[in-house]
């Protein structure tokens, strides 16, 4: 059984995370200034850090894309498995992210350190 922990933003290189986000779509002109967006859905991302970096930017590879609620019943785009994406730190965090427990937490937490570095 996984255990998942809460991490509010406190995640390094190597974490699993998940995060729900909505799924958004556009309709109308791309050009247009007045875009029609509506909220089509909810699906839970589980993806490894990849990298952080300094400006609140982090690279995830997608381990699992689910979707957890389809408002239209049609088909919504997923991510693959092993797609990269980038979110900011604060797109994670509106999601409520959670953290997957390492089996060595205290391996981690040396890891995360800021007096080893």
């Amino acid at each position: 059984m996984q255990k998942w922990i809460p991490c509010d933003g406190n995640y390094i290189t190597g974490d699993v995370l998940r995060w729900k986000q909505p799924i958004w779509s556009d309709e109308g002109p791309r050009r247009s200034k007045k875009k029609k967006v509506t909220r089509l859905g909810e699906r839970c991302v589980t993806a490894a850090v990849l990298t952080v970096d300094s400006k609140g930017f982090v690279r995830l590879s997608v381990m699992k894309d689910e979707i957890l609620d389809n408002k239209y019943g049609m088909p919504l785009k997923t991510f693959k498995k092993d797609e990269i994406i980038v979110k900011k730190r604060a797109t994670i965090a509106k999601g409520k992210p959670e953290r997957l427990k390492w089996s060595d937490e205290s391996a981690r937490s040396i890891a995360v350190s800021r007096f080893l570095r």
